[in-house]
């Protein structure tokens, strides 16, 4: 008599665990909050498919990308700033250079993992679930403000913004100012 073990299809698969692979054919996908040419200029770079933007302004194909230099600044033990050079060419044809500024070194690492998927065009599930501005690791668990960019649809619009909303020196995503008048 021989053994027979039906499989039980609860088991057959991992459930909630499952990631759809689908969700991937777009390309690589993330976001990181950086300083645009200057520390005082914050800025929301985001990569999607074959786009490279900066929220709010633009963007490059994959195409007009022709290279990459990155330079770090200060003392490893206390503080320092990394600064990422991209060259690219312009639509008009014109050799033109975009620098992004890290001050934390996690996220000058996420930035670079991002940036050389995206160069590679490797679609691996590593989906972005930190917090707007937090040049950092974070264990949101839903407090990602909904900006993960694998639970949303495609950006077509390289001028939508994500980043915060601010009315005059007020930032109404502060737990100080959210409920006041001024921000409903």
């Amino acid at each position: 008599m021989g053994l027979f073990c039906p499989i039980n299809p609860v088991f057959a698969d991992f459930g909630d665990a499952d990631f759809p692979i689908e969700m991937f054919d777009d390309g690589p996908k993330s976001y990181h909050d950086a300083a645009c040419r200057s520390l005082k200029n914050r800025c929301r770079v985001r990569f999607q498919g074959t786009a490279m933007w900066v929220e709010g302004y633009g963007g490059i194909e994959l195409s007009q990308f022709k290279s990459y230099r990155y330079d770090a600044e200060g003392s490893a033990i206390s503080h320092r700033d990394y600064y990422n050079y991209i060259t690219y060419e312009s639509k008009s044809g014109q050799l033109r250079q975009a620098l992004f500024i890290f001050i934390n070194r996690n996220a000058q690492q996420d930035f670079m993992k991002a940036f050389f998927r995206w160069k590679k065009q490797i679609a691996q599930p590593i989906p972005n679930y930190r917090l707007p501005n937090s040049q950092g690791p974070q264990d949101t668990w839903g407090r990602d403000k909904g900006l993960n960019p694998y639970s949303n649809p495609p950006i077509i619009d390289f001028m939508e913004k994500t980043t915060n909303k601010k009315k005059g020196n007020v930032n109404c995503d502060s737990t100080v100012w959210k409920k006041k008048p001024i921000c409903n």
